[in-house]
């Protein structure tokens, strides 16, 4: 696994300028996959609410979960065929409505961060299980695993 994430750190480009940049990118490769090929029928993403749950983020990484949920949902509404996006909704809230999904965003970092001679690595897994509002056994996950940027993320060290 070292081999492929070193090999795929050479073709690396220049580091994000800013965190947001950092993090945004990885919100953006994340709604194209999510978004690939949804769970709810074709046609119905006009009609399709996303109801974003409080993510849940490692503690070994310097990323918040409001930062998180915040550049997933700005991704997610950027793409042309993309749901509406909110913020969670308490419980009580939800209704009875079919196309109301949840989104439980998980991002961890289960191996150590690697140096390089301009930068810290650190790989990660982030993964996402959309589940229908009014049946959670009905879900759906999708998963992707690279590495970030450390030195360009809040609170680099």
């Amino acid at each position: 696994m070292i081999l492929v994430l070193l090999a795929g750190c050479a073709g690396l480009a220049s580091a994000p300028s800013t965190p947001r940049q950092a993090l945004s990118g990885l919100a953006e490769s994340a709604a194209r996959g999510l978004l690939a090929a949804p769970p709810w029928p074709a046609g119905q993403t006009r009609d399709t609410v996303i109801l974003l749950r409080p993510a849940q983020v490692d503690a070994n990484l310097p990323i918040g979960a409001e930062a998180l949920n915040e550049a997933l949902g700005r991704a997610l509404l950027s793409r042309a065929t993309s749901p509406h996006v909110l913020d969670w909704a308490p419980s009580g809230a939800l209704g009875e409505n079919g196309d109301q999904w949840t989104l439980q965003a998980t991002l961890s970092a289960d191996a150590p961060p690697l140096r390089l001679s301009d930068r810290t690595l650190q790989p990660y897994r982030l993964q996402f299980v959309l589940s229908h509002a009014s049946d959670a056994s009905n879900h759906w996950q999708w998963q992707a695993s690279g590495a970030l940027d450390l030195d360009a993320l809040p609170g680099a060290r």
